[in-house]
This record gives structure tokens, sequence and C-alpha cells, in this order.
């Protein structure tokens, strides 16, 4: 009888255990000023597009950059400059290297942290900005110029990434004076 009651409690566990867990809301949080729209946790696949575009940049693999970029995209540096088109996001970063290795520094960061946040839908095929995922990461710049009054810049950037490549990029940056 004991081995009788054992094997069916090890039948229902084991059968149990099998059962697929129901799907999880995303939970919502936060909102959009003059929208009906909350905010959710976006997707891993977001990120990765993200770290693949980083170390892309970070190895100043233009090419390799362009493939991440949409061909209609808007994309904001820190200064106000705007590029709307993979080869000029590529021309300004080129740019940019050349200005911080004149200034006697080396181009290179540190990636603080990424993830991705989502909008939900608002059911208007018309808006954009409840398509994809938008990653929030944030950089740090060490200046290597020993002359420098700069001792070091923190980036953050948004990047709207909607099937695989950045639709909109918006930076911005702190400088901390030594």
């Amino acid at each position: 009888m004991k081995n009788s009651i054992s094997i069916l409690i090890l039948f229902l566990l084991t059968t149990l255990s099998c059962v697929p867990a129901p799907p999880c809301e995303t939970s919502k949080n936060g909102f959009l000023t003059g929208s009906n729209k909350q905010v959710k946790m976006g997707s891993s696949d977001a990120v990765k597009i993200f770290k693949q575009l980083d170390v892309a940049w970070a190895n100043l693999d233009y090419e390799k950059m362009k493939t991440f970029i949409s061909d209609d995209a808007y994309l904001s540096f820190d200064d106000g400059y705007v590029a709307t088109t993979p080869q000029e996001f590529v021309n300004k970063i080129k740019t940019e290297v050349a200005r911080t290795q004149a200034e006697g520094n080396i181009y290179e960061w540190t990636t603080n942290y990424a993830f991705a946040l989502a909008q939900t839908d608002d059911g208007d095929v018309e808006t954009t900005g409840d398509n994809g995922d938008w990653v929030n990461a944030q950089f740090t710049s060490k200046t290597t110029n020993p002359d420098s009054e700069i001792d070091s810049e923190i980036i953050y950037e948004y990047y709207h990434i909607v099937e695989g490549k950045v639709t909109q990029w918006n930076q911005f940056k702190k400088t901390i004076k030594k």
C-alpha cells in the first residue's frame, strides 16, 4: 500500500511539474504625459542589438555600425547635431574621434549599463513610439590627457530599436571637471 501511494504521489508530482506555467502579464509602470500609454519592460533582443552596435562603435567598425541604423533614422547628438542617415551618423562619429584624439585623449569608454523599456500600444497606427523598444544606456569616458581640465564625461543615450534597427537616438552628456 505504501508503495502504491508513493508511486501515485510521484506520478502526480511529475505530471504537475510538466504543466507549462501561464504567461506572466508584463507589469506596467510610469506614464507619458498627454497620452494613455504606459511604460513596461522591453525585450532582451533590443539590448542584444545595442551590445552589437556598442562593440562595432568601440572598434570603430563604421561599416558594421551603419547596418544597425535605419535608413530614415533621427539621430540627435549632445551638441545638437542631427543625423538622418547611417552615413551622416558615421561621419559625425569620425569627426568626434578626430577631435578627441587631437585633444590628446583616447577615444574609449566604459559601458555602465543598458536596459530596455517599451511603451504600451496606443491602438493608433500613425504613432511609432509604441513599436519596438527603447534602450537606455550610460557610459563613462575618462580623459587621458593629463593637461585637460576635464576628468571624465558621463554619456546618456536612448536608442529606439525597431526590428533590429535604430530608428531614433538621443545623446546627452555631463562633464565632470578635475
